[in-house]
């Protein structure tokens, strides 16, 4: 018998996100793509803070011939903010810019507008990078590829009409350095600021200053130029094909980045180079050790970057949602094991996870995938102490989180983000979770034991997202 490749394996391997006790299932990818309508996967593999391997897994387009490969470029959407992190924070290193200052004073052309939020504190590259600074905005929709691109500028002034609606502008609606609240709107402040500072566009800033040293093929370019297209992965939300085919995304810092998943991972090897000090060239040893760890000591963010587990098993990444595209990433800080997954649709918000714990398995990542569940029975006549509607206090800017009851099942949402109404189940410790993603719920309840607060979490230790039952 022939011996397989890493690939090989990784491709009969695939594990599901929350295992239960008592089962053994292992799925191909092939069998994986179809049942989530993906036509393509691309993996890269870290294994002692080098590239191991990369490949791609099936075609760049349903219904084309053309095989995904190593070589095969996805919209990188989210993963845009560490580069963007990167380039402020060289900055930071020559002078440029002060974390801890008021970015008003380096912009020039907008200015963060002053309001009873920012009196009680400023608004610095430091909270804004780890999503602290109070900032509006979470996301953005795609754009329309024939029609004029926004700049930074124009999205934070607003109005924006995006595909899928308008968006007013950025401003602040809470104290900065507060609790937690993920901002794309806060990421374009950062673009601008490195636009102006410079005197360049960002994708010049980002070819110069990151892709062209560390030898990466990736841009920043929008829309895609046609050089691009035959080796680029073509979105699909729902299962068709995108209108414009790759998502357009004005907002460059924040979504805009087109890369492969082998590029991606080196971008991540240098950022742990330059966290051992091997790669001052690049990265500063104390900017990089500041951009991995965790700031206002509380939540999952440092500067760009996510931060989870801890000591040998801390480990640094990000993720990303475009429309037509999802992807992660992650990697330990201790002995440089990781991986980059990319997908071209919607549903690989869900199919990345089970990569990545194939990956997991393969290479016996301590801490990252969860233990399997022993599920707890919820009787009907006790639903009521969980559904309604909560608040959502920190995490995400969503209009907020539901529970209901279906069929004898209870079901959640977070309003308005991707992924739908998911079926939630309880463990064995009385900690909800779902089969869709690698989170664990804490209940908090109160006197008459009905559920007040929920408190998700990563790794059943890092709190992602916190909820309120509304009064």
């Amino acid at each position: 018998m022939a011996v397989q490749s890493p690939a090989q394996r990784l491709a009969g391997n695939l594990l599901p996100i929350a295992r239960i006790a008592g089962e053994d299932v292992r799925w191909t990818m092939d069998e994986r793509r179809a049942h989530y309508g993906c036509p393509a996967v691309g993996v890269a593999v870290i294994e002692n803070g080098e590239l191991a391997w990369a490949e791609g897994y099936g075609v760049i387009a349903d219904g084309m011939p053309a095989r995904a490969d190593a070589d095969t470029m996805f919209s990188g959407a989210s993963i845009s903010k560490t580069y963007t992190a990167v380039l402020v924070v060289q900055m930071v290193e020559r002078g440029i810019f002060d974390l801890d200052a008021d970015v008003n004073r380096y912009l020039k052309s907008w200015r963060v507008p002053d309001n009873e939020f920012t009196r009680q504190a400023p608004v610095t590259l430091r909270w804004l990078l780890s999503h602290k600074a109070g900032t509006t905005l979470h996301g953005f929709g795609c754009y329309p590829h024939d029609k004029p691109m926004p700049s930074a500028l124009d999205i934070l002034k607003g109005p924006v009409t995006w595909t899928g609606g308008v968006t007013k502008g950025v401003t602040v609606d809470k104290v900065p350095g507060g609790p937690t609240r993920y901002s794309g709107g806060g990421t374009t402040i950062v673009q601008l600021m490195l636009e102006e500072a410079s005197g360049k566009p960002f994708e010049q800033l980002a070819r110069e200053n990151i892709f062209e040293p560390l030898g990466l093929k990736s841009t920043f370019e929008t829309p895609l130029p046609m050089r691009y297209h035959a080796h680029t992965a073509v979105g699909h939300e729902e299962g068709k094909v995108l209108p414009a085919r790759y998502a357009v995304v004005p907002a460059l810092g924040a979504g805009g980045i087109y890369c492969t998943p082998a590029d991606h991972a080196r971008f991540m090897i240098a950022c742990r180079e330059a966290y051992f000090g091997r790669k001052k060239d690049f990265l500063g040893e104390k900017i990089a050790q500041d951009m991995m760890t965790i700031q206002g000591g509380q939540g999952e963010f440092g500067l760009g970057w996510e931060i989870l587990g801890a000591g040998p098993n801390r480990r640094f990444g990000h993720g990303g949602s475009n429309a037509g595209f999802q992807c992660e990433s992650t990697c330990y800080l201790a002995d440089g094991k990781g991986a980059v997954v990319m997908t071209n649709a919607d549903s690989g918000l869900i199919f990345y996870w089970e990569v990545f714990n194939g990956i997991a398995d393969m290479y016996r990542w301590d801490g990252f995938m969860m233990e399997p569940k022993r599920v707890q029975t919820i009787p009907e006549d006790q639903f009521a102490r969980f559904t309604g509607d909560y608040e959502i206090v920190s995490g995400v800017d969503a209009p907020g989180l539901r529970i209901w009851a279906e069929n004898g099942r209870l079901k959640s949402e977070i309003v308005g983000m991707r992924g739908g109404p998911r079926e939630i189940m309880m463990d064995q410790n009385g900690r909800f979770f779902n089969r869709n993603g690698p989170y664990e719920t804490a209940v908090v309840y109160d006197a008459n034991n009905v559920a007040r607060e929920l408190i998700v979490l990563r790794d059943g230790k890092s709190e992602i997202l916190r909820a309120r039952r509304r009064a």
